[in-house]
């Protein structure tokens, strides 16, 4: 059985009066809805939420998701973006999640420089050239992120300095063992000699004269220096041939981990290009793989935004690609990593909407949304890939 599995990055929003969900035209998703399940997806224990996890809830979220213990797998983001980038990493070798960000008077006043990637190549090469007496690769991967990537054998028990949001001063740097000391000594000495080089930077003269603001500060997060492969694979588990379609970033690279082949969405298409690409790339990966993962990250973005119109028209778009895969000979699955309000502009924790299609049912089902997931069937992964993989 062929199984197209499509995570929406964010799809979710808290179920108060209206959601993008629930009032987005989708008559494709309705009509694969009262052919199969809705259900009500755990990912999380609240005790396993905090600031932290919020912040990095995507990669932590699709660990779960794929039918893996978190607390088993305590993979960090640096080591993700490190892997989703294809840069070489090596047991031990330090990797950070690095944010491109905009400062003014000691305070981040954007921790992602206007999500504006003007120039930020030509910084990112630049800061390549520093020294810091040790050997290193920096690397914008996607976006406003980068990655950090010290190729020494260095402790990763560190906090860094991103406040996690806007309008606060970077946080100190802090070691928690001796060891880690050095690592925050490197660390500190590169970011150091990267804010003069971003101040002093042209491209950053013409992000200020274009209205842009300015990439003049780096923000790290999740140091990490131990790569872990998900075990079993997934390919094993289930015994399919797994392909993942998304952007350079953690879902890409926590597919990787778990067994996936990848195919990389160009960076810049905006959600119209970005689903087409994906379903063209469906299409041509069909008969080589009988497990396809899209990630569609563009409802995340929107949601970030407070734009509730535009995260509907992204579920809109989607659907009518789906129209050519009503009658698909196999299953297609559509469910979300976590909640992303409009409203508050963060992620939020709760359980998530999942659509399971074809599967036969005593409930009946006319919609695919929040609301409807609340009143059915509550699942956690291992029951979820149960049902999509062996339930009739």
């Amino acid at each position: 059985m062929r199984i197209l599995f499509f995570l929406f990055d964010g799809l979710a929003d808290i179920p108060e009066s209206e959601t993008p969900l629930s009032k987005a035209k989708k008559p494709n998703i309705d009509f694969l809805a009262k052919k199969g399940i809705v259900a009500n997806l755990q990912l999380f224990k609240k005790s396993d939420w905090n600031e932290q996890t919020r912040a990095s809830v995507s990669h932590l979220a699709n660990i779960s998701l794929l039918g893996y213990d978190i607390k088993k797998f305590p993979l960090k983001r640096g080591i993700l973006e490190a892997i989703s980038a294809g840069i070489e990493m090596k047991n031990g070798w330090l990797a950070l999640r690095c944010d491109f960000a905009t400062i003014k008077d000691g305070i981040i006043v954007d921790r992602r420089a206007g999500r504006n990637i003007y120039g930020l190549d030509r910084l990112a090469k630049a800061l390549n050239k520093i020294k810091i007496g040790v050997p290193f690769v920096f690397k914008r991967t996607y976006g406003h992120r980068a990655v950090l990537v010290i190729k020494e054998k260095l402790s990763d028990n560190f906090e860094a300095n991103d406040p996690l949001s806007n309008n606060r001063p970077p946080k100190e740097f802090v070691a928690k063992d001796k060891q880690a000391e050095i690592s925050v000594e490197i660390v500190k000495r590169f970011l150091e000699k990267a804010v003069k080089v971003l101040e002093k930077h042209k491209a950053n003269k013409e992000r200020i004269r274009k209205g842009i603001p300015p990439a003049n500060y780096l923000l790290f997060r999740e140091p990490g220096s131990k790569i872990m492969v998900l075990r079993p694979s997934f390919r094993s588990r289930f015994h399919v041939r797994p392909l993942v379609i998304s952007e350079a970033g953690v879902m890409k690279a926590t597919c990787m981990l778990a067994g996936f082949d990848a195919i990389e969405i160009p960076e810049g298409l905006d959600y119209k290009k970005g689903i087409r690409f994906i379903f063209e790339k469906i299409e041509e990966s069909l008969p080589s793989y009988d497990f396809i993962y899209a990630h569609i990250k563009w409802t995340d973005e929107a949601a970030h935004d407070g734009d509730f119109e535009r995260k509907k028209r992204v579920i809109e778009e989607f659907d009518n690609y789906l129209e050519s895969y009503k009658n698909f000979e196999g299953r297609i699955v559509i469910t979300t990593d976590h909640i992303t309000s409009c409203k508050t502009r963060k992620h939020e924790f709760g359980s998530v909407p999942v659509l399971i299609s074809p599967v036969k049912s005593k409930e009946k089902f006319e919609t695919f949304d929040e609301f409807v997931a609340s009143r059915s069937m509550r699942l956690k992964p291992n029951k979820l890939w149960k049902i999509i993989f062996y339930k009739v």
